[in-house]
Parts: C-alpha cells; structure tokens; sequence
C-alpha cells in the first residue's frame, strides 16, 4: 500500500454535479482538496437536467449563476395532456420572492463541464489533478484528527491502493455509496419501487409536432401510462428532448436491494418501443421520436440514511437520500446539501481554520437544517409519482381531477410550483446556529429573497448600482449584518444608525456590516461625518458598508423584503420609525431578525452573538 504524505482538508469521493460543487466551494474557501470518481471523465450524458429556482439563487450569491444561464434552456412552465387533449398550462412564474421564476434546463454533462472548467482555472498544483479520473474510494479508517482513505485505480488489474489522508470525508458517491456503507452502522432506509422507466434523449417529427414547444415542458397523461417530454436544447440543427415514460405502475418491490437511478448495466431501450409507447399515449395526437442519441431503464427507490455524519465523514446528495424524479429535486436537493450556499463547505471551513469553539455541535446542525426538508421532498414526490403511476381506473379519474384543478387553481397552482421549485424552503427550526427572530419579520431559517438595485452611498468615478446578492458576494463571506433604516421623507434620518455600527465593530472579525437608508436622508455622496477616517477598516471596506434604497414600497425593496414596511406604514404620529437588524449566514439563511425602536435595541438584537458566532465562528 502506497502512503501519501500531503493531508488534504477534504477529501471527495465522486465527481457528478454536487461533489464538483463543493470541491469548487472548499476551493474557494483556500482549502486543500481531492476528488475522484471511477468514471473515465466526466458524464457525456443529459441525466439530470432541471436547476430550480433555489438553486439558482444558490448560484447567483456564489457568482457563478451566468455560466448556467448562458447554456441553459428556460422554461416557461409545463403543459398537461390527457388522452391527446391540452387541459391546462402550469406556470412557473407564480412569485416575485426569486429572480429566477423559470424552469432552467441544462442537461448533466453540461453541468458538470462548467463546474470542471471553474476548478481546472483555480487549480495549481502540478501533484494532483483537479480531479482524479478512474480512481475510486475503497474503504477509509477515522483517527481523532484525520481520515485515512484507501483509494485505487479502476484499471488496474492488481487491486493495488493508495492512502489518501484528509481532515474529513465526503460522500458524493451516489446511492451506493461507499462512504456510507463502509460504515457499520450507516444504514439507508426505505424501500424499492418495481416500477421499471424509460429515459430517452430524442428528437421529434410528425403531423401534431408543433403541440410540442421547445420552451414548456410537457407532461401527456392517459390510461395506460405516462409520457413527459422535457427540451433539453438543440443537437444537429433540431429540437431535443428529455423522454420520460412509465412501462409498468407504481408498485413496491418485495427486494430490499438498493436500486435507484439509470440501469448499471447499460440497459437500452429500441427506437421501435420509444415510439409504441408514444403513439399509445399521444393518441390521437400525430408524434413521433426519431435519432435517439441516449436511451436507458429507470428504476426508483425512496430511501434516506439514518443521519448524515459519522464522525469525519459525511454524505451528501443521493449517497445521503434518493427519491422518485418526479419534481426534478434531487439534484437540487444535492446542490443544497454541499452548501446551502456553504451548509458543509462553511461549516467546515470554519472548523479548518481553528475558528469553532464546538466542533461536533457545529457539524451536527448539518443534519438537522437538512432532514426535515428531506423527509418533507420525499414524502411529496412519492405521493405525485403514486398518484401518476399507480395505474387503474380510480387512479386514472384522480390524477385527471388533480391536474385540472392545478392548471385551473391559481393559488393551488401558485403553492405546487413554488414548492417545486424549492422557493419556500426553511431550515430545521432546532439547528443551533439559528437565532430567535422577531415575529414581526421575516423568520429565521428562511432564505434571504433577491432584492432590486441598492444604490452606494459614496460616489467616486460612476455610479453603483448592486442587487443585495451582489453586495453579499463579498471576498469571504462572512456573517453580514444588515441595518435597514428607511423610512418616509417626511421623517428625519434615523438617528440610531451611528450606534449600531459602533456596537456591530465589536464583531468585526466574524461579520459584515451593511447599513440601507432612504436615498432622500442621504445629503452627500460621501462617508458620513461620524466614520473616522483611518480606522482599522479599509477605506473600501467602509465605503461598501453603505448603501441606499430608492423607494421601499417596491414589490421587491429590501425593506419589503424583511417585513419592514409594515411597521414603517403604521408608525404612530410623535414616534421615530423602527429600524431592522436582519444577520444572514455565509449560505444565504436568515440567522436573525430584530425590529429596531430604540438604541438600547440593538443591544438587544446583538448580544446573542456573543455565543452565537462563539460556535460559528
């Protein structure tokens, strides 16, 4: 057995789209990383292709959302079928909450390509390769203060390994994941569907081809199965798209064996069957698939490890919980896991750096922040893939019934497709690194929404015009403290504002403050009179502290955002308008809200990070 010397931070077993994200993430932190895969390279096929709307948003605070976007397909939403007939469309532009109200379809291979790209541009080492093809995880022992990882090349004929040390281990190996089951008590519970799918990447040709667009996708229900068709983009001059049909109902298997995901065996599926299924579930519509480039079977389990750390190993996406595709959430789910932005990237990051006082609280909040959602993503795509799979006549007239009144109930239209789209997502309410939030504003736990343009306070050569997201994008990502001040013109500047970032100093080693105001209270472009000039912050540092907000009536204003309009409207007359304090975390959650009516508030809202950034940070 070879023995490396070089102890990596984290060590990544697989290298699909979630662990090249957080290989990407750990990178960017400044921490050493290896990643490998058994794969020759990266996928060469569409796999998965849906990036929600959260996710997205993941992207954009990460600045790296343009690369998706510029290779993407957007989607206007989906049209339903029944029997060949159209019953509706479902929209996905049913809240101003996110900037990306849209399906973004891009299919895996291009996914993973781009995050290839961005780590092959930051790495520099000559040693080891930004990652390492044709290498898988074998087995791993935990020492108090690192991981032993014994790792071996797929080609080699001698069962030859290698030991590859690093401070922690992350399972992103799938949902047979190695990681997780070379561990004796890391079980994955729940059970296999029977249900056999087709996946298949086709073009279309025939007399009704036009009832399929190439910017919806579409889903064709009838008695005798299910037939989607998802556009995953152009190939050779014609439209593409994602087949996805049913060959038998929803039935669970008396097998407890694990066999979730694409056939191992390079199962295919004949042209000749492709169109039998789509010619008997179109009917009488005139659609046919011609030059398929990649086709395979689908099998579905629903299972969920029992936790998602062992000591110095983690599991992530589909080696942590699988689950039917239905909705398009695993993937995401995935992506949300390695970080939510940074939900394992930060806190480990934190923990590399010395920087925890409480290591194992701090990493068991992973767990925590991450199942409830899980069990609450699983419990709702088994329930629409029962519904649409179940086959039968009484299934049949149900799932008939829920899709029109989908495409027809606006409010029940709204609440599916934002859920689909993971736009209400919230943390676990138990992490400790949630704080207690005013019940008069936006909750804890919950995912700062996008805000329009805020202007900087201090002009020097141009103008600059930044969403929150950018703002926030800052070098490190710490904890910011956002101090939202507007207020009507008929009001004086809050006089508050000098306090608070006298009192946020005391942290200026964790966090970040960011002061808003009303444009109109904003007399001069400069740095207020009361920022010492030469202190220990940089002059850069303190000019992007502040910033303006041009009207916080606006739909998607900052202060409408946090729920501080509200109070802002029914301030009683004599009385100074309430300020907010709103602390986000690194990965875009809200850690705490305070409403603001007085100077001896702010002490009130900023004591609790004493203990607070004590653990995360």
């Amino acid at each position: 057995m070879e023995q490396q010397n070089t102890i990596y931070d984290v060590v990544i077993a697989g290298a699909g789209p979630v662990g090249l994200f957080l290989a990407y993430k750990m990178r960017c932190l400044g921490h050493s990383v290896y990643i490998c895969d058994p794969k020759l390279g990266p996928t060469d096929q569409s796999r998965a292709v849906l990036l929600t709307s959260r996710t997205m948003e993941i992207f954009a605070l990460n600045g790296i959302a343009e690369h998706f976007l510029k290779e993407a397909i957007i989607a206007q939403g989906m049209e339903a079928h029944y029997k060949g007939s159209t019953l509706g469309t479902i929209s996905v532009a049913t809240t101003d909450l996110t900037p990306f109200p849209q399906m973004t379809l891009l299919v895996q291979e291009k996914t993973e390509a781009i995050f290839i790209d961005l780590l092959e541009k930051m790495h520099s080492s000559n040693d080891v390769k930004a990652v390492e093809w044709r290498t898988e995880v074998c087995g791993y022992s935990q020492h108090d203060d690192h991981v032993e990882v014994q790792v071996r090349n797929v080609n080699d004929d001698t069962n030859k390994t290698s030991t590859i040390q690093g401070r922690y281990l992350i399972g992103c190996d799938g949902t047979h994941s190695v990681v997780r089951r070379k561990h004796g008590d890391w079980k994955y519970e729940g059970y296999s569907v029977d249900t056999q799918f087709v996946l298949a990447d086709i073009a279309l040709e025939g007399r009704d081809v036009d009832r399929v667009t190439s910017y919806r996708a579409h889903a064709f229900m009838h008695p005798t199965g299910f037939c989607g068709l998802i556009p995953i983009g152009k190939r050779n001059g014609k439209d593409y798209f994602r087949l996805v049909n049913n060959l038998t109902p929803y039935q669970v298997a008396k097998s407890d064996d694990t066999t979730h995901g694409i056939s191992r065996t390079g199962e295919t599926v004949t042209l000749d069957r492709l169109k039998e299924l789509m010619e008997d579930r179109l009917n009488p519509l005139d659609i046919k698939p011609v030059d398929p480039v990649w086709s395979s079977v689908f099998r579905i389990n629903e299972r969920k490890a029992n936790g998602f750390r062992r000591g110095r190993a983690f599991v992530v996406g589909d080696a942590a919980h699988c689950h039917s595709p239905v909705g398009g959430q695993g993937l995401n789910l995935g992506f949300q896991d390695a970080t939510k932005v940074d939900n394992i990237a930060w806190k480990l990051s934190l923990v590399l750096n010395g920087r925890s006082n409480d290591v194992d609280k701090l990493l068991d909040s992973y767990t925590i922040e991450r199942d409830p959602i899980v069990k609450s993503t699983m419990t709702n795509t088994g329930s629409m893939t029962r519904l649409i799979f179940s086959g039968g006549f009484i299934s049949d007239i149900m799932t008939y019934l829920a899709v029109s009144a989908l495409t027809s109930i606006e409010r029940l239209q709204k609440y599916i497709v934002t859920n689909m789209m993971q736009v209400t997502i919230h943390l676990g309410k138990d992490s400790p690194i949630l704080l207690p939030s005013s019940s008069l504003l936006i909750e804890s736990g919950r995912f700062m929404p996008e805000t329009c343009f805020l202007r900087k306070r201090v002009i020097n050569d141009k103008l600059e015009f930044k969403t929150l997201y950018q703002i926030l994008q800052g070098v490190d990502r710490q904890h910011a403290i956002i101090w939202v001040c507007t207020r009507p013109s008929k009001y004086d500047p809050c006089p508050w504002t000098k306090d608070f970032l006298a009192k946020a100093d005391r942290w200026k080693h964790a966090t970040r403050p960011i002061a808003v105001e009303s444009t109109w209270h904003v007399h001069d472009a400069k740095l207020p009179s009361y920022v010492a000039a030469g202190s220990s912050n940089s002059s850069v540092i303190k000019e992007d502290t502040f910033w303006m907000e041009n009207n916080w009536e606006m739909q998607d204003a900052l202060t409408k955002r946090i729920g501080l309009d509200v109070h802002l409207n029914n301030t009683k007359r004599g009385m100074e308008p309430p300020a907010a304090i709103v602390i986000i975390r690194p990965d875009g959650y809200i850690a705490s809200t305070a409403l603001i009516q007085s100077a001896d508030d702010i002490d009130k809202a900023l004591t609790p990070l004493e203990t607070y950034l004590a653990l995360a940070n």
